[in-house]
């Protein structure tokens, strides 16, 4: 089959549901990968990419494969809402063909370069090897094995090592160096949820943003990934006494609240901070002649 120029595609339910820009025929497939070997795209069109497809991404990107993500997620949301229909794969999908024809500038580039994926794998490696430097020191403190030792030193110099590289690589990127400049704040756990989710921090809302980081008293099934690297950044700043963050913390502390109210409070004004920032350099990028 001949190569189609745009496709559109929305992941779900460990799918990827594709959309040709000349078909109204949507084609179901397990990954990226399959979907490009199937239509030999120039450019692919989404809301937003998760993890599970970062890797792909990140060399699709590398053969000169242009990704465009909606600028704001509410444009999809929107968009349902005025066509009356139900959130779904393929509704999706259709919906983005719609916005890309009628608004192509409610779109950007995912990433301009291939090295701003690669700072993404970089940050996913970086949790992984937390959490496996995490269990050899449990398993260190019930043994003197010395596997277990020669582990646990071996995986916490790793982990050094690119946690040092991850700030470098993302020195470069404006958002980052800001928080760095003018908020203190730096490493891997900022890196991630910048990587991660500018594209969030600039364009939702304060409300929508704690929402989505889970920062609220009320229980939670799961989790999300980008909640866990928060709170270990609002941690991170209470113990190496951050001088704008730590204060927070007491503040709260002497009021009475709790150790994790507390913490839960700092999080949420880095993230305030954070959005502030991200703004400003979007206003900045918007300013800036192409």
């Amino acid at each position: 089959m001949g190569g189609q120029k745009e496709i559109f595609v929305d992941f779900g339910r460990n799918k990827v549901y594709t959309l040709r820009d000349d078909s109204e025929d949507i084609v179901v497939f397990n990954n990226l990968a399959e979907v490009v070997e199937k239509f030999n795209p120039t450019t692919v069109i989404l809301d937003n990419l998760p993890h599970k497809a970062l890797r792909d991404a990140e060399e699709l990107a590398k053969k000169g494969i242009t990704f465009l993500r909606l600028k704001n997620l509410e444009t999809l949301s929107k968009e349902r809402q005025n066509n009356g229909l139900k959130k779904s794969d393929e509704n999706d999908v259709k919906l983005l063909r719609v916005i890309y024809h009628r608004r192509p500038d409610a779109f950007q580039p995912l990433s301009t370069t291939p090295e701003e994926l690669e700072v993404r794998a970089l940050t996913e490696l970086w949790v992984v090897l937390t959490d496996m430097k995490m269990v050899t020191k449990l398993v260190r403190t019930m043994s003197n094995n010395g596997l277990a030792v020669e582990a646990h030193k071996t995986l916490r110099r790793l982990a050094n090592k690119l946690s040092d590289k991850i700030h470098r690589m993302m020195l470069s990127l404006p958002l980052y160096r800001k928080a760095f400049e003018e908020l203190g704040l730096k490493g891997p756990t900022l890196a991630y949820i910048i990587a991660h989710d500018a594209a969030n921090l600039k364009n939702l809302p304060r409300d929508r943003l704690v929402v989505r980081y889970q920062l609220l008293r009320r229980p939670w099934r799961r989790r999300p990934r980008r909640r866990q690297i928060l709170i270990k950044l609002a941690k991170s700043t209470i113990i190496n006494r951050h001088p704008r963050y730590y204060v927070v913390y007491t503040h709260y502390r002497e009021k009475g609240k709790g150790h994790w109210q507390a913490i839960l409070r700092v999080a949420k004004i880095i993230l305030k901070d954070l959005r502030r920032l991200a703004r400003e350099t979007r206003k900045e990028e918007a300013a800036t002649p192409a």
